[in-house]
């Protein structure tokens, strides 16, 4: 559920032996920084309207609903908005890299560290999401059960879970290519990202170039491995953690949809 790094380059901008010498593995400042611009600028996301659509749509199913846990929250793009709208929210994250640039973003949020499989909290929510397809990190149908219970765990009576599930088999295109670029006038991250799939299995391999003035550039590759679940993989997961009132709504850019759900 971590993205792994396959490979590391070379440090550009510089003539001493050092800078031409393998660099070892990208610091979490280095993940980071990459993250949080790919993320902010090159997503193609407006994630101040997808948070107050998530806003609405949990509390025409929960009026009262004051208090939000996040889950797979990454850099905390999607709460840095919807503290704004409840009165309480926290996240979770199991990336050191993106839960520190979460950290860095909501001051007074408790980002917690912890994986969407078997996280405990201690407490229950209003409303808990897990947002931007996370939940295909999930490795196995079981993995799958054990996510959407632990979602079920933190929330209260009534509570809404509001899901966006990854692609389905049918949905994915494997051998396409992603390019993304982005900067904050100081620092500039390019990313091209390569699907590929196997069986019920999609790997993106993912290769970072970022570049810093005085510093040089840092090249570094990672492979993220999701699952395709299907449709029916994801209604009896949901049914099995005792959700009621399920519905499947059009997502925000492509085939993805999203699932709303209540507790009873």
């Amino acid at each position: 559920m971590i993205p792994r790094i396959l490979k590391v380059g070379r440090a550009a901008g510089s003539t001493t032996d050092a800078a031409r010498q393998v660099m070892p593995a990208p610091s979490e400042q280095d993940l980071a920084t990459a993250y949080e611009l790919i993320y902010v600028t090159a997503a193609g996301k407006d994630y101040r309207a997808e948070a107050h659509e998530v806003a609405a749509l949990i509390r025409r199913r929960n009026p009262t609903a004051d208090s939000l846990l996040d889950v797979a929250c990454g850099t905390g793009l999607h709460l840095s908005h919807l503290r704004k709208v409840f009165a309480h929210v926290e996240g979770l994250e199991v990336s050191d890299a993106m839960r520190q640039a979460a950290v860095q973003r909501l001051t007074g949020v408790a980002v917690h560290a912890g994986d969407m499989r078997d996280f405990q909290l201690g407490r229950t929510f209003s409303a808990v999401t897990c947002l931007f397809s996370a939940i295909g990190y999930a490795q196995s149908v079981d993995e799958l059960h054990q996510t959407l219970e632990r979602l079920a765990a933190h929330l209260e009576p009534g509570g809404v879970v509001l899901l966006e599930p990854w692609y389905t088999p049918d949905q994915w295109t494997p051998g396409t290519v992603h390019p993304g670029v982005a900067g904050d006038g100081h620092r500039h991250v390019t990313r091209m990202c390569y699907s590929h799939q196997s069986g019920t299995t999609s790997t993106m391999t993912m290769h970072y170039m970022l570049g810093e003035p005085g510093v040089g550039i840092r090249h570094w590759t990672e492979e993220h491995v999701m699952t395709l679940f299907t449709n029916r993989q994801y209604r009896r997961a949901i049914s099995r953690a005792g959700f009621r009132d399920v519905e499947w709504l059009p997502g925000w850019r492509d085939q993805r949809p999203r699932i709303v759900a209540v507790k009873p």
